[in-house]
Protein backbone atom coordinates (compact mmCIF):
# COMPACT_ATOMS: atom_id res chain seq x y z
CA UNK A 1 0.00 0.00 0.00
CA UNK A 2 1.16 3.53 -0.77
CA UNK A 3 2.55 5.45 2.18
CA UNK A 4 0.33 8.39 1.19
CA UNK A 5 -2.72 6.12 1.50
CA UNK A 6 -1.83 4.85 4.98
CA UNK A 7 -2.43 8.22 6.64
CA UNK A 8 -6.06 8.67 5.53
CA UNK A 9 -6.75 4.97 6.16
CA UNK A 10 -5.57 5.35 9.76
CA UNK A 11 -7.66 8.51 10.03
CA UNK A 12 -10.69 6.54 8.85
CA UNK A 13 -10.10 3.96 11.59
CA UNK A 14 -9.63 6.83 14.02
CA UNK A 15 -13.07 8.15 13.07
CA UNK A 16 -14.59 4.77 13.93
CA UNK A 17 -12.92 4.92 17.33
CA UNK A 18 -13.98 8.54 17.84
CA UNK A 19 -17.59 7.61 17.09
CA UNK A 20 -17.53 4.97 19.81
CA UNK A 21 -16.00 7.47 22.25
CA UNK A 22 -18.79 9.95 21.53
CA UNK A 23 -21.36 7.18 22.07
CA UNK A 24 -19.89 6.28 25.47
CA UNK A 25 -19.71 9.92 26.55
CA UNK A 26 -23.20 10.80 25.34
CA UNK A 27 -24.88 7.67 26.67
CA UNK A 28 -22.93 6.74 29.81
CA UNK A 29 -20.92 9.71 31.13
CA UNK A 30 -23.02 11.99 33.32
CA UNK A 31 -21.10 15.29 32.91
CA UNK A 32 -21.04 14.89 29.11
CA UNK A 33 -24.75 14.11 29.09
CA UNK A 34 -25.48 17.20 31.14
CA UNK A 35 -23.36 19.38 28.85
CA UNK A 36 -25.22 17.94 25.86
CA UNK A 37 -28.53 18.97 27.40
CA UNK A 38 -27.28 22.42 28.42
CA UNK A 39 -26.05 23.21 24.91
CA UNK A 40 -29.31 21.93 23.47
CA UNK A 41 -31.37 24.15 25.75
CA UNK A 42 -29.24 27.23 25.07
CA UNK A 43 -29.44 26.90 21.31
CA UNK A 44 -33.16 26.16 21.49
CA UNK A 45 -33.67 29.28 23.59
CA UNK A 46 -32.15 31.36 20.77
CA UNK A 47 -34.46 29.83 18.15
CA UNK A 48 -37.62 31.82 18.81
CA UNK A 49 -39.74 33.70 16.29
CA UNK A 50 -37.63 34.59 13.27
CA UNK A 51 -34.74 32.60 14.68
CA UNK A 52 -36.77 29.41 14.60
CA UNK A 53 -37.79 30.06 11.01
CA UNK A 54 -34.16 30.57 10.01
CA UNK A 55 -33.17 27.41 11.88
CA UNK A 56 -35.84 25.46 9.99
CA UNK A 57 -34.53 26.78 6.67
CA UNK A 58 -30.99 25.86 7.69
CA UNK A 59 -31.95 22.34 8.68
CA UNK A 60 -33.93 21.80 5.47
CA UNK A 61 -30.76 22.35 3.45
CA UNK A 62 -29.89 18.76 4.34
CA UNK A 63 -33.25 17.24 3.37
CA UNK A 64 -33.12 14.53 0.65
CA UNK A 65 -34.07 16.80 -2.28
CA UNK A 66 -31.52 19.57 -1.54
CA UNK A 67 -28.94 16.88 -0.75
CA UNK A 68 -29.46 15.24 -4.15
CA UNK A 69 -29.25 18.62 -5.88
CA UNK A 70 -26.03 19.57 -4.09
CA UNK A 71 -24.51 16.18 -4.90
CA UNK A 72 -25.39 16.64 -8.58
CA UNK A 73 -23.70 20.05 -8.54
CA UNK A 74 -20.60 18.70 -6.81
CA UNK A 75 -20.28 15.78 -9.23
CA UNK A 76 -20.86 18.13 -12.16
CA UNK A 77 -18.10 20.43 -10.94
CA UNK A 78 -15.77 17.48 -10.56
CA UNK A 79 -16.41 16.40 -14.14
CA UNK A 80 -16.01 20.00 -15.35
CA UNK A 81 -12.64 20.24 -13.63
CA UNK A 82 -11.56 16.94 -15.19
CA UNK A 83 -11.50 15.11 -11.87
CA UNK A 84 -13.58 12.07 -12.79
CA UNK A 85 -12.21 9.71 -10.13
CA UNK A 86 -12.79 12.34 -7.46
CA UNK A 87 -16.34 12.96 -8.73
CA UNK A 88 -17.11 9.25 -8.42
CA UNK A 89 -15.53 9.18 -4.96
CA UNK A 90 -17.66 12.17 -3.94
CA UNK A 91 -20.85 10.35 -4.91
CA UNK A 92 -19.74 7.23 -3.02
CA UNK A 93 -18.95 9.30 0.09
CA UNK A 94 -22.34 11.02 0.16
CA UNK A 95 -24.32 7.84 -0.48
CA UNK A 96 -22.18 5.69 1.79
CA UNK A 97 -22.14 8.12 4.71
CA UNK A 98 -25.89 8.68 4.67
CA UNK A 99 -26.70 4.98 4.36
CA UNK A 100 -24.27 4.25 7.20
CA UNK A 101 -25.98 6.75 9.47
CA UNK A 102 -29.40 5.24 8.80
CA UNK A 103 -28.01 1.78 9.58
CA UNK A 104 -26.38 3.01 12.79
CA UNK A 105 -29.51 4.67 14.18
CA UNK A 106 -31.17 1.42 15.32
CA UNK A 107 -27.81 0.06 16.50
CA UNK A 108 -27.25 3.04 18.80
CA UNK A 109 -30.88 3.57 19.74
CA UNK A 110 -30.88 4.60 23.38
CA UNK A 111 -33.41 6.57 25.38
CA UNK A 112 -31.41 9.40 26.98
CA UNK A 113 -33.55 10.87 29.73
CA UNK A 114 -32.26 14.27 30.76
CA UNK A 115 -34.07 15.66 33.83
CA UNK A 116 -32.76 19.05 32.78
CA UNK A 117 -35.10 18.97 29.76
CA UNK A 118 -38.22 18.03 31.70
CA UNK A 119 -40.89 16.62 29.40
CA UNK A 120 -39.09 17.68 26.21
CA UNK A 121 -37.03 14.53 25.72
CA UNK A 122 -35.57 13.69 22.30
CA UNK A 123 -36.27 10.56 20.27
CA UNK A 124 -34.29 7.48 21.26
CA UNK A 125 -32.93 6.99 17.70
CA UNK A 126 -31.48 10.46 17.23
CA UNK A 127 -27.83 9.31 17.11
CA UNK A 128 -26.16 10.00 14.74
CA UNK A 129 -27.87 12.96 13.09
CA UNK A 130 -28.91 12.27 9.51
CA UNK A 131 -29.03 15.98 8.67
CA UNK A 132 -25.54 16.59 10.04
CA UNK A 133 -24.27 13.56 8.12
CA UNK A 134 -25.82 14.88 4.92
CA UNK A 135 -24.27 18.34 5.31
CA UNK A 136 -20.85 16.98 6.29
CA UNK A 137 -20.84 14.45 3.45
CA UNK A 138 -21.49 17.23 0.91
CA UNK A 139 -18.70 19.28 2.47
CA UNK A 140 -16.31 16.33 2.15
CA UNK A 141 -17.45 15.63 -1.41
CA UNK A 142 -16.82 19.24 -2.44
CA UNK A 143 -13.35 19.14 -0.92
CA UNK A 144 -12.56 15.93 -2.81
CA UNK A 145 -13.49 17.30 -6.23
CA UNK A 146 -12.01 20.77 -5.77
CA UNK A 147 -8.66 21.34 -7.51
CA UNK A 148 -5.79 22.45 -5.24
CA UNK A 149 -6.26 26.16 -6.01
CA UNK A 150 -9.89 26.05 -4.85
CA UNK A 151 -9.60 23.85 -1.78
CA UNK A 152 -9.48 26.71 0.71
CA UNK A 153 -12.78 28.29 -0.42
CA UNK A 154 -14.31 24.81 -0.81
CA UNK A 155 -13.36 23.99 2.77
CA UNK A 156 -14.77 27.30 4.02
CA UNK A 157 -18.05 26.72 2.19
CA UNK A 158 -18.28 23.18 3.55
CA UNK A 159 -17.60 24.27 7.13
CA UNK A 160 -20.27 26.96 6.81
CA UNK A 161 -22.83 24.42 5.58
CA UNK A 162 -22.05 21.99 8.40
CA UNK A 163 -22.20 24.78 10.99
CA UNK A 164 -25.56 26.03 9.74
CA UNK A 165 -27.19 22.61 9.54
CA UNK A 166 -25.59 21.25 12.71
CA UNK A 167 -26.60 24.22 14.85
CA UNK A 168 -30.08 24.32 13.27
CA UNK A 169 -31.01 20.72 14.13
CA UNK A 170 -29.92 21.31 17.72
CA UNK A 171 -31.74 24.64 17.97
CA UNK A 172 -34.92 22.95 16.70
CA UNK A 173 -34.44 20.25 19.38
CA UNK A 174 -34.26 17.49 16.79
CA UNK A 175 -30.83 16.39 18.00
CA UNK A 176 -28.33 16.73 20.80
CA UNK A 177 -24.98 18.32 19.86
CA UNK A 178 -23.44 14.85 20.24
CA UNK A 179 -25.82 13.56 17.55
CA UNK A 180 -24.58 16.22 15.13
CA UNK A 181 -20.97 15.42 16.04
CA UNK A 182 -21.63 11.74 15.38
CA UNK A 183 -22.97 12.51 11.91
CA UNK A 184 -19.93 14.63 11.11
CA UNK A 185 -17.60 11.82 12.22
CA UNK A 186 -19.41 9.30 9.98
CA UNK A 187 -18.99 11.57 6.95
CA UNK A 188 -15.35 12.27 7.81
CA UNK A 189 -14.65 8.54 8.05
CA UNK A 190 -16.03 7.97 4.58
CA UNK A 191 -14.04 10.93 3.30
CA UNK A 192 -10.77 9.56 4.64
CA UNK A 193 -11.55 6.13 3.21
CA UNK A 194 -12.20 7.66 -0.21
CA UNK A 195 -8.97 9.66 -0.01
CA UNK A 196 -7.00 6.51 0.79
CA UNK A 197 -8.48 4.74 -2.24
CA UNK A 198 -7.79 7.72 -4.51
CA UNK A 199 -4.19 7.93 -3.37
CA UNK A 200 -3.65 4.20 -3.80
CA UNK A 201 -5.18 4.35 -7.27
CA UNK A 202 -3.00 7.32 -8.17
CA UNK A 203 0.08 5.38 -7.10
CA UNK A 204 -0.92 2.53 -9.43
CA UNK A 205 -1.44 4.97 -12.30
CA UNK A 206 1.95 6.61 -11.67
CA UNK A 207 3.64 3.20 -11.63
CA UNK A 208 1.93 2.23 -14.88
CA UNK A 209 3.02 5.47 -16.55
CA UNK A 210 6.58 4.99 -15.35
CA UNK A 211 6.59 1.43 -16.71
CA UNK A 212 5.29 2.60 -20.09
CA UNK A 213 7.89 5.37 -20.24
CA UNK A 214 10.68 2.93 -19.41
CA UNK A 215 9.43 0.49 -22.04
CA UNK A 216 9.37 3.30 -24.62
CA UNK A 217 12.94 4.30 -23.81
CA UNK A 218 14.11 0.69 -24.13
CA UNK A 219 12.33 0.36 -27.47
CA UNK A 220 13.91 3.60 -28.70
CA UNK A 221 17.37 2.40 -27.68
CA UNK A 222 16.88 -1.00 -29.32
CA UNK A 223 15.89 0.57 -32.65
CA UNK A 224 18.96 2.78 -32.90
Amino acid sequence: MSRRAIGPLLACLGCAGALLVVVVLAFRFGPAQHLDAVLLRRLAAEAVGTGRGLATLGARLADPAPLALMLAVVVGLGLYWGRRSEALAAAVVVIGANVTTQLLKPVFEHHRVQPFLGGEQLASNSFPSGHATAAASIAVALLLVAPPRLRAPAAALGVALVAVVGSAVVALEWHYPSDALGGIIVAAGWGFAALAVLRQRRRGEDAARAARAQASRRFAISTK
